[in-house]
Parts: C-alpha cells; sequence; structure tokens
C-alpha cells in the first residue's frame, strides 16, 4: 500500500495503526499538537521518530516526554553540510533524531542491519577477530551533497529544501522495521522516505500539504 495525499496533516484520519511514524518536521515551529495527534496512530510497540535541530530539540523533547506511554529510547545526532551559519558562534550543521516508543519491552531492533566497519578492522588490533560492530549514535558517514543524483529539483531549477538521503532512513529507519510493516510519514516533503519504503518493501502512507511538492513527491516515489 502506498498512499499520498495533499491535505494538511492536522486533517488527516488514520483508520489503521503504524509500524514507524517520521516526523521531518519544520524545526522552527513550536506548536506540537500534530505530534498529540500522530501519536496515537502508533501500535503498540511501534516506534516515533522526530528529527529535529537546535531550533526546537529541547520543546520536542519535552513534549513528547509529557504523553504518558512515551519513552526515549535514542538520541542520534546526524552531520550534515547544511544549518545555522552564525558570525559568532560555532556553526549549526547537525540534526537531532529522537527516537520514541511506546512500549520499551515490544518494539523491533535489529542492529544486524546496521553494522559498520570497526576502526581496527584489518590493523591486527582486533583480537576477537570481528571486523564489524553496531553503528553508535552519532552519524557522520551519511551525506547529501547538492550534486547528488537524488537531489529532486523544482520547476525552476531550484532545490527542495531539507530532503534527506536514502542511507540516512537506511540508518534510523532500517533497524526499526520488517518488510510490509506500514510507515506513516505526516511531512512528507519531496517523498525520499516514500521512495525508500518502496525500495524496502514497506507500506507507506505520506502526507504533504504544498502542491508543487507534493507533485514532486509523487513523480518521486513514480507513483
Amino acid at each position: 500500500m502506498y498512499n499520498l495525499l495533499n491535505i494538511d496533516n492536522m486533517e488527516f484520519d488514520f483508520q489503521g495503526e503504524a509500524d514507524l511514524i517520521y516526523c521531518d518536521y519544520i524545526y522552527e515551529n513550536l506548536d506540537f499538537n500534530w505530534a498529540i495527534k500522530y501519536w496515537r496512530f502508533l501500535k503498540d510497540g511501534g516506534i516515533f521518530i522526530c528529527q529535529t535541530d537546535w531550533h526546537s530539540f529541547a520543546e520536542i523533547t519535552y513534549a513528547l516526554k509529557t504523553i504518558v506511554d512515551a519513552e526515549l529510547i535514542s538520541h542520534s545526532v546526524w552531520k550534515n553540510e547544511w544549518g545555522n551559519h552564525p558570525k559568532r558562534i560555532y556553526h549549526q550543521c547537525f540534526d537531532d533524531i529522537l527516537i520514541f516508543t511506546n512500549n520499551v519491552k515490544t518494539y523491533k531492533f535489529y542492529p544486524e542491519r546496521i553494522q559498520v566497519d570497526k576502526i581496527t578492522k584489518n590493523k591486527g588490533l582486533n583480537p576477537s577477530g570481528r571486523q564489524t560492530k553496531t553503528a553508535t549514535a552519532w552519524i557522520d558517514d551519511v551525506c547529501l551533497t547538492t550534486t547528488s543524483n537524488e537531489r529532486v529539483k523544482k520547476e525552476d531549477g531550484h532545490l527542495v529544501r531539507w530532503q534527506k538521503p536514502q542511507k540516512l532512513y537506511d540508518r534510523i529507519i532500517a533497524p526499526f522495521t520488517d518488510e510490509e510493516d506500514l510507515v506513516l510519514d505526516p511531512f512528507m516533503g519531496s517523498g525520499s522516505l516514500g521512495l525508500w519504503a518502496k525500495r524496502n518493501f514497506r507500506h507507506y502512507v505520506g502526507i504533504e500539504n504544498d502542491p508543487e511538492v507534493f507533485e514532486l513527491a509523487k513523480k518521486n516515489i513514480s507513483l
């Protein structure tokens, strides 16, 4: 099932339950009514991911922790090549990825899907013989450049802002879901997660309010 909707996500009335909900929202927005609404659509043992940055990291964490059954199970950080570039402080070129569940005893996690090379690989310093390890919460080996073939462009030639790379979803979506699971994306944008879901045999519901970006998403996912 692949269902794309060109509506305000607060108008969405979901009749099912999602295995994973991914929220790559507008980080400056401090109105989290959408989070309260979409949390109700999560199945037992499901995963709820919010991707944000310094603008609203503390606020969205607090908002979700006020939900009775919400448990934060991971705080990942993705180092990227864009971000805020103030003149008198460090460049803020990273996203915070907050991963919650409503049941810490039953949520799925497959560490074998996010193995990365050990720094001691092939250096004779690895008594265990293992060549890989489970990736850490610090993600600095995934990047999406302006010239990448993945990038989605508008008709005027400008890139769609805030697009995320497929390899990021390999890291933060794949270990929590199985084939045929349902991924709900209330901030679909250019459809990158929908494309990942299609390639990886997950069901997908994507919602985008901007008509132009919605059409780009349909084209990107090829629906």
